[in-house]
């Protein structure tokens, strides 16, 4: 499992990269010390510098804070791993979860999306829907948002159903703290998942890449609300792109500018839905608008020689001093970035300053560089990348 999270950290989400290196080299021990060969060719000169940078102790703090916090890791190696998810765009990796994951398994999963602002009429059609379609077996899939998912997987518990969140954060991040109460009860008996690291932040750039594991889980996609630049309608693309149905309730005014997302995908080819009878001859039928885009045990060897650390000496430009923190920085993450500005640091002197748990820091410091904000350089000295803003 340590080394599917380090490909992760160090190749990074919503790529097909890594499928493609373990299909080549399907033992990945032996893909980990090929990746450090100073001559290789799998990987450009710019990953290979991350991969030095990236010890594996890293990929272990992750495990064990998830460990500690009641988190569930399932990889692409794992019994597991829904079938589904493995004939996408570039699948998930690494997935973090807590509740159910058989839920995965099953046969009548609907994915059901709509605006975080509804409209009356929306609100009571996705109630009304989803009350019903539970009833029936069906098992809602959501994003935890506020709005309509919150309808969706409030209906499921309502009727004490099974529910699935595909969350565009990390699994312990309390967003949205609307919906704290409805997560618990949804795990009593459903499943919350998510491919971010624990305490990655809600960021907005993380959604369109959720919404990929979001359709694909799910037989068909149900858009109840949306705007023409909604995110739901990300979710309906990526659907068609899987080869799974999209299905759309009718705008209640085409007039209206809130349900003009709508409209385009009913001229485009979605179903239209007046009732549960629309929906559940999917499970059935499976029926399709768009056709979809075409280990042996070793001895252990010793970890690469790691480059010698050497503590900071100099300062970091001027122009840096003057940088700012990202808006979407969360409170340690600014005082990370604080720190750096004066200049290069060690994980070590960041953990002592900080006063916080090292398997912390470091999940920190990961989702920094993945996100562009700071450098690991020389194995254990993190500096800010100059067009950090």
């Amino acid at each position: 499992m340590v080394y599917w999270v380090w490909l992760v950290m160090t190749i990074g989400l919503n790529t097909p990269r890594i499928k493609e290196l373990t299909e080549c080299h399907p033992d990945l021990e032996e893909l980990y010390y090929l990746l450090h060969e100073p001559n290789q060719k799998l990987v450009t000169e710019r990953t290979r510098q991350r991969v030095i940078r990236t010890p594996l102790e890293h990929a272990q703090a992750v495990i064990d804070r998830c460990k500690q916090s009641g988190i569930e890791i399932m990889t692409w190696e794992s019994e597991n791993y829904p079938e589904v998810l493995r004939h996408i765009y570039a699948p998930p990796m690494v997935l973090f979860y807590q509740g159910n994951p058989e839920l995965l398994q099953g046969d009548r999963l609907l994915t059901v999306v709509g605006t975080r602002y509804p409209s009356p009429y929306s609100l009571r059609v996705t109630d009304y829907l989803c009350d019903l379609l539970t009833q029936q077996g069906v098992t809602l899939v959501s994003g935890c948002a506020v709005g309509l998912d919150a309808v969706v997987h409030s209906a499921a518990v309502r009727n004490g159903t099974p529910t699935i969140g595909v969350l565009g954060c990390g699994i312990d991040c309390n967003y949205p703290r609307k919906n704290q109460a409805l997560k618990k009860e949804m795990l009593k008996n459903g499943l919350l998942l998510t491919e971010f690291f624990p305490g990655t932040q809600p960021y907005s750039s993380n959604f369109p890449i959720r919404n990929r594991i979001l359709s694909g889980i799910s037989e068909a996609v149900l858009v109840t609300e949306a705007g023409k630049k909604s995110g739901c309608l990300v979710t309906a693309n990526l659907a068609c792109e899987q080869g799974k149905t999209v299905l759309c309730i009718p705008p209640a005014d085409i007039l209206d500018i809130r349900y003009e997302g709508q409209g385009g995908l009913l001229r485009d080819g979605a179903c239209p839905v007046f009732g549960v009878e629309d929906i559940l001859p999917v499970f059935r039928e499976q029926a399709v608008i768009m056709e979809p885009a075409p280990v042996a045990k070793k001895t252990p060897r010793p970890e690469p020689a790691p480059s010698p650390v050497k503590e900071p000496s100099e300062p970091i430009p001027e122009e840096n001093q003057k940088i700012s923190a990202p808006p979407e920085a969360t409170p340690e993450q600014q005082k990370i970035l604080e720190l750096l500005r004066e200049g290069r640091k060690t994980s070590n002197m960041l953990c002592n300053v900080l006063n916080i748990r090292y398997d912390l820091l470091i999940t920190l410091l990961v989702e920094m560089e993945m996100l562009g904000w700071i450098e690991n350089l020389d194995g254990d000295v993190y500096t800010l990348i100059e067009n950090t803003e």
